[in-house]
């Protein structure tokens, strides 16, 4: 009886190293195939940029934005009138309502704004309608 019982407690001891040997084969093997979450999160957002052309219906300097009645913006949207945001509050000083301009909407992950706009033709300075 005490031969059997040696038995047992020598395959459950095999059985629990092999067990143990598996389990971190495993963890060692995930570990290596993910980057950890901190790399991702630090991975720097695609930067896109698109050519937009449009009418200023109006300024918000406060708010640093535009509102463009913009013709179609392939690969990004198509016409709509929106606000845009400006980073450079700068920009603003020189939009009136009416103004026909071009810029370069400029997109990094979930956030757009507009750069380098160029009034291409002056407008009246009066309140702009979107047009339909």
């Amino acid at each position: 009886m005490q031969v059997h019982t040696r038995d047992a407690a020598r395959k459950t001891s095999v059985l629990f190293l092999t067990a143990m040997a598996s389990l971190g084969l495993c963890l060692t093997a995930c570990r290596s195939q993910s980057p950890p979450q901190t790399e991702q999160s630090q991975k720097p957002a695609e930067v896109k940029r698109y050519e937009l052309k449009g009418k200023v219906v109006s300024t918000d300097m406060p708010q640093k934005k535009v509102v463009v009645d913009a013709q179609d913006i392939p690969g990004f949207m198509g016409a709509m009138t929106m606000p845009y945001p400006v980073k450079d509050a700068g920009l603003l000083d020189k939009l009136a309502a009416g103004d026909q301009i071009t810029a370069q909407v400029v997109q990094s992950g979930n956030e757009f704004w507009l750069e380098n706009i160029v009034v291409v033709q002056k407008g009246t300075g009066a309140q702009a309608s979107p047009s339909k």
